[in-house]
């Protein structure tokens, strides 16, 4: 009896450590496909998107599928850098060997530094154009203050002597020229006023009209960007999806990203069976980002 419990005991170790080395054969088998994926990915959006993507993280959630983070270069276009709370438990995936994507990546660096050179300097000069617009408002607004206090005192003034003119006898010819030119002097400051705020109301339609301008063809380019990374990452798992074979058909691959000026994040999920299906031929493209589930988080 004992030598049959000590056969069984043994029995069941092996089987469990079998288990385990076929578990982490698989994990090391999906590190690899990832890797490389996301490599795939990465130079596929930097080339759709002119070199805006800096970078592509891959993550796996057990019995869920794959969740791809990906970072744009520079704040003033995207902010995707945060990644996913709470994943402290799950496998870490280091960097293996892959192809070797580093001469294709260092021209699309480049050009991504010329194309925040140029944002930069756009933002600047809209910046300064705002600035100057808030100035000239000041500016109007002080000179409509000044004229109504040197009008104040003019109609003061106008009143003193209207009393003095009725309370003479004789109207005394230099006081009544004063009156005259006074009464001049007023209807031109009248007229002054009245110019200064119409331009006042010019200028401020002008500057909000400028800002709705700018913030129609923010989002129009914010919307071509997003469907632009949409597409980009539908076209590669149409043709490298097959690469990642390890993720069941039952699961999911998803990505996270964040066009500029927005806090919220698009969040793009994939079935792995819809992916088989492009990959096979039975659908396009365009078909299978239409049938993502898409949404703002």
């Amino acid at each position: 009896m004992k030598t049959l419990f000590s056969l069984l005991s043994v029995a069941v170790l092996s089987a469990t450590f079998s288990t385990a080395a076929k578990t982490d054969q698989d994990i090391a088998k999906l590190q690899r496909e990832v890797t490389i994926f996301q490599r795939v990915v990465s130079t596929a959006l930097k080339h759709d998107t002119k070199g805006q993507v800096q970078n592509v993280e891959g993550y796996y959630l057990v019995d869920q599928g794959l969740i791809f983070d990906v970072s744009l270069r520079g704040k003033s276009m995207f902010d995707w850098r945060k990644h996913i709370e709470g994943m402290r438990d799950l496998h870490g995936f280091s960097e293996i060997q892959s192809p070797d994507f580093s001469s294709l990546e260092m021209q699309m660096s480049e050009l991504s530094d010329n194309l925040a050179d140029v944002s930069k300097e756009a933002y600047q000069v809209a910046l300064e154009a705002v600035r100057q617009g808030a100035e000239q408002i000041r500016e109007v607004a002080e000179q409509e203050r000044e004229t109504r206090r040197e009008l104040h005192e003019l109609e003061r003034e106008k009143q003193e002597l209207s009393y003095m003119l009725k309370r003479q006898d004789e109207k005394d010819k230099e006081l009544e020229q004063h009156h005259k030119e006074i009464a001049k002097q007023i209807a031109q400051l009248e007229a002054e006023k009245e110019k200064l705020a119409e331009n006042k109301t010019q200028l401020k339609q002008r500057l909000e009209k400028d800002k709705q301008k700018r913030q129609a063809q923010q989002q129009a380019q914010q919307e071509l960007l997003r469907t632009t990374v949409t597409m980009s990452l539908a076209n590669s798992l149409c043709d490298y999806g097959n690469g990642l074979r390890s993720v069941r058909e039952s699961e999911y691959i998803s990505f996270k990203f964040s066009p500029s000026y927005q806090q919220n994040k698009y969040i793009l999920v994939f079935k792995k069976s819809d992916v088989e299906s492009c990959v096979k031929g039975k659908m396009n493209a365009e078909k299978l980002a239409k049938r993502a589930i898409q949404y703002a988080f």
